[in-house]
């Protein structure tokens, strides 16, 4: 007679690992290259240039760059395609409408002065930095079983695996989404167009959520001469908020040279975490049980630094270099390299063009460990392997009004684990990102 009987693990019961920890703090502090088109189209390489909403995020220095105040909206459509290296199943798709940027720019100050402080300029702003927005669903085979993992780390379940068991077939369908929003107060100093020197105050919004259905099936024949297989099913959600500093400051030694350098203090905050799950087997004997996890720690993100340079050509464009680099304190600290260009062929008219690469924050032994009261359900882990940009814009620039677009092609390679004992799965990510802004100016 066939046995189906289903375990209830309503995951996460008083705490979370270590891991767990690592692995949050990681993906929340991952920033991707989002904004207007002007700084998506120049790959965000413009520490050393400012003079735009989202250019001030990397160094608020660059607010003292505007000579006249500004209204600026933005609004973005992201198409991200997963696909499992290797392999032939079905890209995993999403799609996604939002608006990434709001910003209101006050310029106070005699742009006519040619010595002392020229201006001081004020900015409210609303940025998303980050999207969780990716679907994945990927097939492997793996030498290690969920359930064998379970009963090797003395997880009580009274699920028969014995501990040979080997050659497992899996398949998972993973479905991300979230944000991380910054809500910032920014002001800066002209100081006789030589140096400009700023300063920021940035609150910051949490929110990710995560759906995981994994499946696998192993050559165990129970007493009813049927293959035996375990699915797990499990919700994770996590909100939170943090709050942060920056200091900038931009100088140039010549007309045509531009150095900048910003320092953005470590974000303090607090994160809660709620999470479920059903496990469910086809074995000889199991158990029922059921819990429930809610849970709140405090969130650090890392310190970060930025340093650019930009060589400016007159009012015929200017090409731009800048190195970012930011201190992780469980995982590998992040170097990310751009490079932008932006060209007037004619007064009011902006190419734009950039490329930049991020490296990994992953660590080789940064994996999902098993917690022996099995307290996260959700045993998958997800890491970048490295991320690369490239993008190209266009905008016009009148008297009082503006109009940008750009287009981004984003891919990033990731490893995600099943579980600690399974085989790195290998996916390509893509996204494709088309923005508009629009904006006033007087």
């Amino acid at each position: 007679m066939k046995i189906v009987r289903y375990i209830l693990l309503s995951a996460l019961c008083m705490s979370l690992s270590a891991h767990c920890f690592a692995q949050d703090n990681e993906r929340l502090s991952e920033r991707q290259v989002m904004g207007t088109a002007r700084y998506v189209g120049m790959s965000g390489a413009m520490t050393a240039i400012g003079g735009d909403p989202s250019a001030v995020y990397d160094n608020p220095a660059g607010l003292g760059v505007y000579r006249r105040s500004e209204v600026l909206l933005s609004v973005d459509y992201q198409r991200d395609r997963t696909m499992q290296q290797n392999s032939d199943s079905l890209p995993g798709k999403s799609d996604l409408f939002m608006v990434p940027q709001v910003s209101l720019v006050i310029a106070i100050g005699n742009q006519d002065k040619q010595s002392g402080i020229i201006s001081n300029n004020l900015m409210l702003s609303y940025h998303r930095l980050r999207t969780f927005n990716r679907y994945y669903k990927v097939f492997a085979p793996s030498d290690h079983s969920l359930g064998n993992l379970l009963s090797s780390a003395n997880i009580d379940l009274t699920i028969p695996y014995p501990d040979d068991v080997y050659n497992t077939s899996s398949v998972m369908s993973l479905r991300e989404s979230g944000y991380v929003n910054q809500y910032a107060f920014d002001w800066a100093m002209n100081i006789s167009h030589r140096w400009y020197v700023g300063a920021g105050l940035r609150m910051y919004s949490y929110r990710m959520a995560a759906d995981v259905d994994y499946y696998e099936l192993f050559p165990i024949i129970n007493q009813s001469g049927e293959w035996c297989d375990l699915e797990n099913q499990n919700t994770f959600v996590l909100n939170g908020f943090g709050v942060g500093g920056s200091f900038g400051v931009i100088y140039r030694p010549c007309g045509w040279v531009r150095l900048g350098f910003a320092l953005h203090t470590p974000t303090l905050g607090t994160v809660n975490c709620n999470a479920s799950g059903t496990m469910s087997a086809l074995t000889d004997s199991l158990r029922y049980s059921d819990a429930y996890m809610s849970d709140k720690w405090d969130y650090s993100a890392p310190l970060r630094t930025s340093l650019g340079v930009a060589l400016q050509v007159g009012d015929y464009g200017a090409l731009s270099l800048q190195y970012d680099y930011q201190h992780a304190k469980y995982c590998n600290d992040l170097h990310t390299l751009r490079a932008g260009l932006e060209i007037v062929p004619v007064p009011g008219l902006y190419l734009n063009a950039g490329y930049g690469y991020e490296s990994t924050f992953k660590r080789s032994y940064d994996l999902a460990r098993m917690d022996p009261k099995f307290e996260r359900q959700d045993t998958h882990s997800i890491h970048p392997e490295s991320t690369w940009y490239a993008s190209g814009g266009i905008g016009y620039r009148g008297r009082m009004f503006m109009a940008q677009l750009a287009y981004q092609y984003r891919r990033q390679m990731l490893q995600l684990h099943a579980h600690e004992k399974a085989q790195p799965i290998d996916i390509n990510a893509d996204t494709h990102r088309i923005v508009l802004t629009l904006g006033w100016h007087n």
